[in-house]
């Protein structure tokens, strides 16, 4: 089975979102050759400038948080404050770093255990059209033309993982799912688990 995911995987791993846990067993069930895991390529660029955009905003508010409990604490009543606020502060800083190393180990279990596909002039060539057809972003657009062109040349059962609302619209489900390709939609990550389980299960008993 083909699983599809994108640039929110990569997150949810590197943060510890709420589904990370589901996101670790499919890597798991990649690891094991029981599925293959497929990722755009243009998704680890765009993860590492989210984490990068995401570090800048922490230890901006870092410094700014820095300056005003320096401030307070000048007064009376709110001495010691920076001692108070002393594990957010560290928290702030580590986490970022913390975060860095998970998304790299993210990205190289893919390498390892998965692939990826690249970013070809036909994928660039279908950019615009998929902007235009369904109203996305540039980015969007991207994920949808890189996993609609790898797929339309693969068969078997399929599934796309994505927690972007941007691909909920019909059309691109449709689309997704048209003559060429059959590649569900699945919009968390425990239900592409229980999906992923379930396709499994049915292949063993076939």
């Amino acid at each position: 089975m083909i699983v599809y995911v994108e640039t929110n995987f990569l997150l949810e791993l590197a943060y510890l979102q709420e589904s990370f846990e589901s996101c670790e067993e499919i890597l798991r069930l990649a690891k094991s050759g029981l599925i293959s895991l497929v990722l755009p390529a243009f998704c680890i660029t765009e993860a590492y400038l989210t984490w990068h955009r995401k570090n800048t905003e922490r230890q901006k508010f870092h410094a700014q948080l820095q300056t005003y409990l320096a401030e307070l604490s000048r007064s009376v009543p709110y001495r010691g404050l920076v001692d108070q606020y002393r594990d957010v502060m560290t928290a702030l800083i580590a986490g970022s770093e913390e975060s860095r190393v998970r998304l790299v180990d993210a990205i190289a279990s893919i390498e390892a255990d998965g692939s990826t596909i690249p970013l070809t002039f036909e994928v660039i060539y279908m950019v615009g059209f998929h902007e235009d057809a369904y109203s996305l972003s540039p980015q969007d657009a991207l994920v949808l033309a890189s996993v609609k062109s790898h797929s339309e040349l693969r068969g078997g059962p399929q599934c796309f993982v994505s927690k972007d609302r941007g691909f909920v619209k019909q059309k691109i489900r449709e689309e997704l799912r048209s003559e060429r390709s059959e590649c569900k939609v699945i919009f968390n990550f425990e239900d592409a688990l229980a999906h992923i389980k379930s396709a499994l299960r049915f292949e063993a008993e076939s």
